[in-house]
């Protein structure tokens, strides 16, 4: 630190916390201190310009020296003013003006004393944006003395000229001197829909993932709420240590400006997406057959290990998440897959079919096979009946072979006139479709 830097710091703090100070004693001294410079300066004057006799008539000479005191005053208030809406822009030098005749006559209320602080300018958080009343809110602008009004679902970070000073959450607060806002955060759950994003397979094929998306919100302490979840008593739990990091750990753009919330968690969530893309190939990450390549990668996106980060890095905590949707970016060689799957699965279709035609063809002649069997099954069992009703006289021999006989004539006789009556059938139709 330079020789000059270790005399800024002292004289910065002096200014900012003692004289500058909101307390009742410093506001009445640092009015002591106007006076009394006004009233040494026109006593000064009387006494070089003018020839005085005694105290009293020098006390008498004194009043007319006191336009020029006075007018130093009102015109440094007046080039302070000039010198504020040049150097924060402002678009209006009454504003300006304004501004400067509040923060030195006017403060913080005072508790025994009539009220005070009604001539400040105030600012309103809602829903994580600040709602400016006026056409220009010098509280934004410039900084304190001023009133902000946070409702609840918010939080404000205040920093000073040279560091963070407070965090504060839902409610109606004073803004002292050399504090302004630096950033406001909604503790509401929010959403966000990443651009498409493309990754490499394996295979070095590349691949477009669409409509990746997740739900997220800031960290709760169980310091501050007990179970560190949203309650009826405290429904915006917020961890200061988390609200810290997020204000000042994201990256910067170009442009001087920081990262939006949800960019900055896509960069740290999309990784999970990108790294199971580019450890598998085209056909395992649009057409698996055994691995779920989505579950997989739900279950990274959803593990401690990202959770931890998320929380270190971004005080954010992650709700809810969907990969989206994957595709070929170069649209040939998705033609190409387009082709080649189709016939593939044609092909796949038409084995099945002709696995499930043979499968058939053989269940039918089975079928025959075991309706052929049965029928000579149930001519033997009638044999074997006819011969246990029948009382063979005679030789055995030539009685039996004559029961045999006769029951097969019968069995033929059956079966053909069966087949007959197919046949007629089959000829009454041909003999219809030749007369038409």
């Amino acid at each position: 630190m330079s020789i000059q830097q270790k005399t800024q710091a002292p004289l910065s703090d002096f200014f900012e916390n003692v004289f500058f100070s909101e307390s009742l004693l410093i506001r009445f001294l640092r009015t002591l201190i106007l006076i009394t410079f006004i009233l040494a300066s026109a006593l000064l004057c009387a006494y070089i310009f003018e020839v005085e006799t005694s105290l009293y008539d020098l006390l008498q000479k004194t009043p007319p020296y006191l336009l020029a005191p006075v007018s130093a005053v009102i015109a440094a208030i007046l080039l302070g003013a000039r010198y504020l809406q040049d150097i924060y822009e402002l678009p209006s030098y009454w504003a300006a003006l304004g501004y400067m005749f509040a923060t030195l006559f006017d403060g913080s209320p005072y508790q025994y004393l009539p009220p005070s602080g009604l001539f400040l300018p105030s600012l309103t958080i809602s829903k994580g944006e600040k709602v400016e009343d006026d056409e220009v809110c010098l509280l934004d602008r410039v900084g304190g003395p001023g009133w902000l009004m946070v409702e609840p679902g918010n939080v404000v970070i205040l920093e000073r000229l040279q560091s963070p000073a407070m965090i504060l959450g839902a409610g109606f607060h004073f803004i002292p001197r050399f504090m302004r806002v630096q950033e406001v955060i909604s503790l509401d759950d929010q959403h966000w829909k990443a651009n498409a994003f493309n990754a490499a397979t394996k295979d070095g094929i590349e691949v477009a993932v669409h409509d990746f998306q997740f739900t997220y919100r800031v960290c709760a302490s169980r310091h501050e709420n007990q179970t560190g979840k949203r309650t009826l008593s405290d429904p915006y739990p917020f961890s200061h240590k988390a609200v810290r990091d997020l204000a000042y750990k994201r990256n910067v753009r170009a442009d001087g400006q920081l990262i939006p919330w949800g960019s900055a968690l896509q960069f740290r969530i999309d990784g999970s997406i990108t790294d199971f893309i580019n450890k598998h190939t085209i056909d395992q990450v649009l057409a698996p057959t055994s691995e779920d390549p989505r579950r997989s990668m739900m279950e990274r996106i959803y593990g401690s290990e990202l959770r931890t980060l998320l929380k270190d890095a971004l005080g954010t905590e992650l709700i809810w998440a969907n990969v989206g949707c994957f595709d070929v970016k170069d649209e040939s060689i998705r033609e190409a897959m387009k082709t080649y799957r189709t016939d593939s699965w044609f092909a796949q279709w038409a084995a099945g079919a002709a696995l499930l035609l043979a499968q058939g063809k053989a269940r039918q002649i089975a079928q025959d096979e075991s309706g052929r069997s049965e029928s000579t099954a149930s001519m033997l069992q009638s044999i074997l009946q006819s011969l246990n009703e029948t009382q063979p006289m005679g030789e055995a021999n030539d009685h039996l072979w004559n029961i045999v006989l006769a029951r097969t004539a019968q069995v033929i006789e059956a079966m053909t006139s069966l087949y007959d009556t197919e046949i007629t059938g089959h000829s009454d139709n041909g003999n219809g479709a030749n007369d038409e």
